[in-house]
């Protein structure tokens, strides 16, 4: 029998509403965009979803895109959330880090199961199939100590013949404090999600779950085995909640984790996981109770592939800025030994070896400018030229000097462009890279 407009508002009211409430395990209040609130990564669902300024792999995708700009490697990963009520959750997303920044790109897909269909007389009639589905793209700015990202995403919906769609976008920063603490490094993050049209069915509209976070996050303390991170947000229809986790690295194959969401919706409370890494892939798991909904797993594959670019730590970038000086200033020898030091200790800090390239085309240059003068001052008293006074003789060194001034005023224009490529103090390896 055919559905009416009238039966197809029912299973949307069930749908958005609650599915038999268990949405509002997931999502608050009636916001539309169920899917906008399923979160990726079982490593940060077992931390307790605090992961606002911990995140720095394809996972920034939904949780701080500034998150995109701290990759030191490609990396993707595929998420499969069993839920409650017959919904089921998949996330697949990828990214790769770039010399200022990062980019990636998600597709994920929720099914809510079958849901049964009747008619406007309550008789039975064909199950209703329904389901959402929303694709990211984001991208991440380096800008020394700050990262700042920005995500594009386009939702659809779908509800037996009617279906919805939408965009959004995320906006985020996570600034990277620059000293050690306890041997890691500590990050404050902050991020704003689901800014956008919302879903509309027919003639109803519902808006998407916007929310704000601010967190913080202590990286690789203790020889680089713990991670701890506490997140604050609100989302529109709910009170603030409150988010935190740890993650212990046992050996350096296994983690364990654990965390807390406290919230006043029925999914609040204790989150807990384990890592396995084996060479570039990882498996990791997320377990969470629902009180008398039952439980959720989440399984995660990931892998990461591809030139492990690294990231400078302070006495680095130090080390770059001296170099750097040194070329502006004309110091075409020292900054040579500077930027080959730099190279020495961070190989690949792939910007190093272009400096240095030109450093050394430079420092040659140089070279051949003070011999050709001191050619043509040995070949004036070779002849016995006498006319060639001290006059003539300084007005020859002031042309070189101005010479190397032009091309380190140009060096100079060139090494500012490259700002953008410093990099904040920031573990060697991130916590989303190789671990001990």
């Amino acid at each position: 029998m055919k559905r009416t407009s009238k039966q197809v508002l029912i299973a949307l009211g069930f749908l958005v509403g609650g599915i038999a409430g268990a949405s509002s395990v997931f999502a608050a209040g009636t916001s539309g965009g169920l899917i906008l609130d399923m979160p990726a990564s079982a490593r940060a669902i077992a931390m307790g979803e605090a992961y606002t300024a911990l995140t720095d792999d394809a996972s920034s995708l939904y949780w701080n895109p500034a998150g995109l700009a701290l990759q030191n490697q490609s990396n993707a990963s595929f998420m499969y959330n069993q839920a409650i009520e017959g919904l089921s959750y998949q996330n697949a997303a990828v990214a790769t880090p770039l010399e200022n920044g990062g980019i990636g790109g998600s597709l994920s897909y929720l099914s809510y199961g079958n849901i049964n269909g009747f008619d406007t007389h309550g008789n039975a009639t064909s199950d209703v199939t329904a389901y959402s589905g929303v694709g990211t793209l984001g991208g991440g700015l380096l800008l020394g100590p700050l990262s700042v990202g920005i995500n594009a995403k386009a939702v659809r919906s779908q509800l037996a013949d009617v279906s919805a769609t939408g965009a959004a976008a995320d906006f985020g920063a996570i600034w990277t404090v620059q000293r050690e603490i306890y041997g890691g490094t500590l990050r404050w993050g902050a991020t704003l999600r689901n800014v956008g049209t919302g879903l509309k069915f027919i003639d109803e509209r519902d808006s998407f779950p916007m929310q704000w976070r601010f967190g913080a996050a202590l990286v690789e303390m203790l020889d680089k085995k713990l991670n701890a991170s506490v997140d604050v947000g609100k989302e529109d229809d709910v009170r603030p909640g409150y988010y935190g986790g740890l993650e212990y690295w046992l050996v350096p194959m296994l983690a364990v984790r654990a965390g807390f969401t406290g919230t006043n919706q029925e999914g609040n409370g204790i989150r807990a996981g384990l890592g396995l890494k084996v060479k570039d892939f990882s498996f990791d798991y997320a377990y969470s109770a629902y009180g008398d909904l039952g439980m959720s797993h989440r399984y995660e594959v990931s892998w990461r592939f591809g030139v492990i670019h690294q990231i400078l730590t302070k006495e680095e970038r130090a080390l770059l800025r001296r170099a750097q000086v040194a070329m502006a200033e004309g110091h075409y020898g020292e900054a040579v030994m500077l930027f080959d030091s730099l190279a020495t200790m961070a190989p690949d800090y792939r910007p190093v070896h272009r400096y240095l390239k030109v450093a050394m085309r430079d420092f040659e240059g140089q070279e051949a400018a003070q011999d050709a003068v001191g050619s043509v001052v040995l070949k004036g008293l070779d002849a016995g030229d006498r006319s060639l006074d001290v006059d003539e003789l300084s007005d020859l060194l002031q042309q070189g000097d101005d010479a190397e001034k032009m091309a380190a005023a140009k060096e100079e224009e060139a090494l500012k462009a490259e700002e953008s490529t410093l990099a904040p103090l920031v573990p060697a390896n991130p916590s989303g890279a190789t671990q001990p």
